[in-house]
């Protein structure tokens, strides 16, 4: 579009400021139509490109709205970085039909996370959002009953077997137990953190909500039996009791003493092989197999990686498993090996850079609203904290918050999350406007 100067016909530039208005008015509406699709693509795989196309319109519009394609975060570089691998994996792949869907989902997670910063402009809209991230928890929650292929019987027997016969399987694609609680306690820590920080802040019935949320949620992890995000659950609330009372520390104390008595009464390899074993891996041994061949594809395939998605096709020809049938790892049970597998170190190097990035602007969030005495910003910041806590603690078991499952666009909309908030409260730019 021609900028609009006063030599500009009066006809035409009044119908360009229409275009621009209207342009921009269009791109205040960007995360309504991109959330949509991108949830609609995690039902519905075949609309991944669709997605992309919309996103990447609105990217467009904007510009032609604002002058600028989006505004800039601190993981703009990485994040540059990051999808500058794209068609790196997509050369690098022998298995195209595999990769082609996940780098879309990348895509897609991209773009989820740019509409939500560039969304979230005022305090209120952030407000809002917190609240559509856990409606989505509690959805993910309430549909998990029927959607979710729950574990077999022997599995932690303290679980009675007698809970999943009330629940019926009514989808043909059934969701792995693990890939659920991924999810879930990724986004657990956000109620948690706020409950635990903004709780005088709360309304009576925010406080039944939000308690709510994070008993159904929490309720739901539990029925995974997953160790992992049980692992990390623990994690994360001993995190945010640190970061709540001064006597956290103790807690922390009393928990490492506590996993120490266990370990040396019980024994390293027995608890390892507790935590280890599942239907598919036999144990730590198991687990460390799966990790030794990640560790082969790093070395053989280090600055480009296999391609997204091709993990177990490739690893069944070139680097195969003697305690695992052919065809049942379906990734490196390991969320950073998985990342290094897929794209190479330095892919692996852009994604680690921005959540590190993401973590920093959390941190930021979470002193602002301590030192300003506002529960609910430091409730956000805390439970953002412990969000990626969550997400590097199932990470060092499992893989699914990956590119490989569905949902993976929603660890985007969290580091959105974080980004804004980072804006509304304490980017330079908001100190500068509350010191004016």
């Amino acid at each position: 579009m021609r900028p609009i100067t006063s030599e500009t016909p009066l006809a035409n530039r009044q119908s360009q400021f229409s275009l621009r208005h209207a342009a921009s008015f269009l791109s205040s509406l960007e995360i309504w139509p991109v959330a949509g699709i991108i949830a609609a693509s995690v039902v519905f795989p075949r609309l991944l490109p669709v997605a992309v196309g919309i996103a990447a319109a609105f990217w467009v519009i904007r510009w032609a709205g604002t002058g600028r394609l989006s505004l800039r975060t601190p993981a703009d570089w990485s994040i540059t970085l990051l999808l500058l691998m794209v068609p790196v994996t997509l050369w690098a792949t022998a298995l195209p039909e595999d990769t082609v869907p996940q780098v879309y989902r990348l895509l897609t997670g991209v773009a989820l996370y740019y509409a939500v910063v560039n969304w979230s402009a005022t305090q209120a809209r952030l407000r809002l959002l917190v609240y559509g991230l856990l409606s989505t928890g509690l959805a993910l929650a309430a549909f998990a009953p029927f959607s979710v292929l729950w574990p077999s019987s022997g599995k932690l027997p303290f679980v009675p077997d007698a809970l999943y016969e009330r629940f019926s399987l009514l989808v043909s694609d059934a969701v792995h137990p693990n890939v659920m609680a991924g999810y879930l306690v990724y986004l657990l820590p956000l109620a948690a953190g706020i409950l635990l920080f903004g709780w005088r802040r709360l309304s009576r019935l925010q406080r039944i909500l939000f308690a709510a949320v994070l008993i159904v949620m929490s309720a739901i992890l539990f029925l995974t039996k997953s160790r992992g995000a049980w692992m990390a659950l623990g994690a994360f609330f001993l995190l945010l009791v640190i970061l709540r009372w001064r006597w956290g520390w103790l807690v922390f104390a009393a928990v490492l003493a506590g996993g120490i008595v266990v370990f040396s009464s019980l024994g390293i390899r027995p608890v390892l092989d507790a935590l280890s074993s599942s239907d598919t891996i036999s144990g730590i041994d198991g687990r460390i197999e799966i990790w030794s061949r990640a560790v082969y594809m790093i070395q053989d395939f280090p600055f480009t990686g296999i391609g997204i998605g091709s993990f177990t096709r490739v690893a069944d020809t070139l680097y195969p498993f003697f305690l695992a049938a052919p065809g049942s790892i379906m990734h490196a049970h390991n969320l950073f090996l998985q990342l290094a597998v897929d794209l190479g170190l330095p892919g692996f190097i852009a994604w680690l850079a921005a959540y590190f990035l993401v973590i920093a602007a959390a941190w930021q969030v979470y002193r602002h609203g301590r030192q300003i005495q506002d529960g609910w910003i430091a409730g956000v910041g805390a439970g953002l904290l412990g969000s990626q806590l969550a997400l590097a603690v199932h990470g060092i078991t499992d893989a699914v918050t990956w590119g490989m499952v569905r949902p993976a666009p929603l660890i985007w909309a969290l580091w959105g999350l974080a980004i804004a908030a980072w804006y509304a409260y304490v980017s330079p730019s908001k100190q500068k406007s509350n010191h004016g």
